[in-house]
């Protein structure tokens, strides 16, 4: 962008239309948008009721272009101007600049998705599977996105996939099914940790982050200890042909962790793996319930501020009510089934990510919950931040599921 050079012009006191935006090199049209939406007015009219602009108006003028030339809408650059006094230049840049890079993020997650549907054009889909890869897609990519933002507010510092690999005691030998295996970071988070003589099928879908980890595989599989082995299988588990090609053999331990809300079908799925896992093993599996402790907290919050938490305990029956139907299915389909509570305790130390926590657990009470703002931050300001940052503490549910040996 070249801004034009002020240097050794004259400039008339009062500029016509014509005149300024010939100054600037934008078009009148422009100025007369600029003019409609309050951007940049006029300072008075010529006896001939043309409009009339000064050596501010030439300064506002260029300051809307080169905000323009960088990304910023009109309703921006119109809230710019009329907060200048508060925002240093810095300020509304780096402002700019996060934005930015989040529409970025947003594009490539749209693009993601796309390869997404053409990597599963070969199997002919129609508009009703292109849609449910996309979707499957986007939630791929917010699991990914919690997973940051947990990383981010962790309590106690600990790798979340060196905790679940802990949970699952893996020996030397054991057969693994891992079913829904993404981007594999349960192996790759702990890829010194993997025992001898250690096999794993993962199962995926094409286009999905499986992909990577078949590459990753492809590079550091020499480096696996002896005998060990990760091969990935590319097949739609929702497919009575991939689970043909699975029963060719039994598994020891079978995972299917943050893998459920992309199914449409829980028992089909549940009675599946039943059938494949070996006498004496374990499948390991989880799903959205009832977050008792992070569900405690918040409603002691709500409580405490002196606000109605009927949404909330609305969300928790529903929740605790999903839990429920789960573990009957489980039990309808193994000999034995354990709750396995992993601690996962977020650390907050400002107003703003409180209440976006609150928010991101009670999306149906959004609309209360901003109504009321001014009231929970309040609250989250005296009570819980006066000391500093406050630890919310938080578990995971897993299920251990056993079938008895012989």
């Amino acid at each position: 962008m070249h801004l034009p050079k002020k240097e050794g012009i004259n400039m008339k006191e009062k500029m016509t239309s014509g005149e300024i935006a010939k100054q600037a090199g934008v078009s009148t049209k422009a100025l007369r948008i600029y003019d409609e939406k309050g951007l940049l007015k006029p300072v008075g009219h010529s006896d001939g009721n043309y409009k009339l602009y000064d050596k501010s108006s030439l300064i506002i003028l260029e300051k809307i272009i080169a905000l323009k030339h960088i990304g910023f809408s009109l309703e921006e650059i119109k809230c710019s101007l009329e907060n200048y006094e508060q925002s240093s230049i810095r300020e509304i840049l780096e402002k700019q600049l996060e934005m930015m890079d989040q529409k970025i993020y947003e594009l490539q997650k749209a693009a993601k998705c796309i390869e997404s549907a053409l990597a599963r054009f070969d199997e002919n889909p129609d508009w009703d599977d292109i849609a449910d890869i996309i979707r499957k897609m986007e939630m791929s990519q917010g699991a990914d996105e919690r997973r940051w933002y947990a990383a981010e507010h962790a309590a106690d510092g600990i790798e979340w996939y060196e905790k679940i690999f802990n949970s699952l005691s893996f020996e030397e030998n054991d057969t693994v099914l891992d079913l829904g295996c993404s981007y594999g970071l349960l192996w790759r988070k702990n890829w010194d940790r993997i025992p001898k003589g250690f096999n794993v099928l993962g199962v995926d879908i094409h286009g999905n982050w499986a992909a990577d980890l078949y590459n990753y595989l492809e590079d550091n599989r020499e480096t696996l200890p002896e005998g060990s082995d990760i091969q990935i299988f590319f097949s739609n588990l929702e497919k009575d042909e991939t689970w043909e090609k699975i029963r060719e053999k039994k598994y020891y331990k079978i995972i299917a962790h943050y893998l459920l809300s992309y199914l449409h079908d829980d028992a089909y799925f549940i009675q599946n793996v039943a059938q494949v896992l070996a006498p004496g093993g374990m499948f390991s599996v989880n799903h959205y319930g009832e977050a008792v402790k992070e569900y405690n907290f918040w409603e002691k919050c709500l409580t405490e501020a002196s606000l109605d938490i009927s949404f909330a305990l609305k969300k928790r029956q529903e929740r605790r009510q999903a839990d429920a139907e789960f573990e009957a299915l489980l039990s309808e389909n193994f000999d034995r089934v354990e709750k396995i509570a992993l601690p996962g305790p977020l650390a907050f130390d400002s107003t703003d990510a409180l209440f976006d926590r609150m928010q991101m657990k009670y999306p149906e009470g959004g609309k209360y919950l901003e109504d009321n703002r001014d009231a929970i931050e309040k609250y989250f300001a005296t009570v819980l931040l006066k000391d500093g940052s406050v630890t919310v503490d938080m578990d995971s549910t897993f299920y251990h599921c056993y079938k008895r040996e012989g």
